[in-house]
């Protein structure tokens, strides 16, 4: 790959290589911790409630495994993403503004297909979605 923006760290293809063993064996991790919580919800129903205390234990199980295994399988699909990625030649790169994503974030959270400064944009516009609110800039003031 060649770097878009000279001076700045390029994510080479050896290190491209390992990150993908690494995303590989994450997957399969995550894939055998999808199985267990599917045997453990199995458990969960198959045990029969015997009276309001069992129900409401029964049911924050259910409800725990539930978010457990949502989880999981977001997990498996942004690995994938990140895999497909790779194969495609365009892993370690934004998706929102096309900059190399610093090889340290990628290190860390390899599967990541944002650089640092698009993901807290991302990150507080959900935010403030969440909270009902219109997004508008306002300027920083300086310390001092």
């Amino acid at each position: 790959m060649k770097n878009q923006h000279p001076g700045r760290e390029r994510i080479d293809d050896a290190e491209i290589q390992r990150l993908r063993r690494i995303l590989e064996i994450q997957r399969e991790e995550t894939i055998r911790a999808l199985n267990r919580l599917g045997q453990e919800t199995r458990s969960v129903e198959s045990d029969c409630p015997k009276d309001l205390g069992d129900l409401c234990a029964t049911s924050m199980s259910k409800e725990s495994l539930f978010r457990q295994t949502s989880e999981q399988r977001r997990m498996i699909r942004v690995i994938e993403a990140a895999l497909a990625r790779i194969e495609l030649g365009t892993f370690g790169v934004c998706e929102a503004c096309g900059e190399d994503i610093n090889p340290r974030r990628l290190d860390a959270l390899p599967w990541t297909n944002h650089c640092l400064r698009c993901q807290q944009n991302l990150e507080q516009n959900q935010f403030l979605a969440d909270r009902g609110s219109t997004y508008r800039e306002m300027p920083l003031r300086k310390a001092g």
